[in-house]
């Protein structure tokens, strides 16, 4: 069966909705509210910060892909990936090379200059999966701050030279 990529519609709510779920419990997540659910889709719907892709095994969603636009990138803007996420049966059958792909296109017809990406650290499936397709590693640190710190940080940044 062939694997479709398309970019999300609001037709694909429930699809994305679905799959949401199921990365979630993948990364050992706790569930979304309902109201975190809603906001997730609504900027989807309205590509507002953040664009997605979702690829469908004849009509079964089975994964998708996440991104935005950046800036600086070197001279021009990147296309950088958030989230690629591949259900457990859809696995070993392209889907993931095919969202790739896709985004690639989308990074090729926006002018971009780079298509930027990054993987947990100990996400040894997901760094061989990108070695595999030939993907260039990059050496990086990245850094997340939890909301529940966002107040703590902010009374650190104040008080830290430049």
């Amino acid at each position: 069966m062939k694997t479709t990529i398309v970019r999300f519609r609001a037709e694909h709510a429930e699809a994305f909705r679905g799959l949401h779920r199921a990365c979630l419990v993948h990364y050992a997540l706790p569930p979304a509210s309902k109201a975190e659910e809603e906001r997730i889709l609504s900027l989807l719907q309205a590509e507002r910060h953040m664009a997605g892709h979702l690829a469908f095994r004849g009509d079964d969603p089975v994964g998708f892909a996440t991104w935005g636009f950046a800036f600086p990138a070197g001279s021009g803007i990147s296309l950088v990936m958030k989230e690629l996420f591949v259900a457990e049966h859809g696995r070993r059958m392209g889907v993931g090379a095919a969202l790739l792909s896709a985004l690639v296109e989308v990074a090729e017809q926006e002018g971009c200059v780079r298509f930027d990406w990054a993987t947990d650290g100990e996400n040894a499936k997901a760094q061989a999966f990108y070695a595999s397709v030939g993907a260039p590693e990059k050496p990086k640190k990245s850094y997340s701050l939890p909301r529940q710190n966002f107040q703590r940080f902010l009374r650190r940044t104040k008080d830290a030279p430049g």
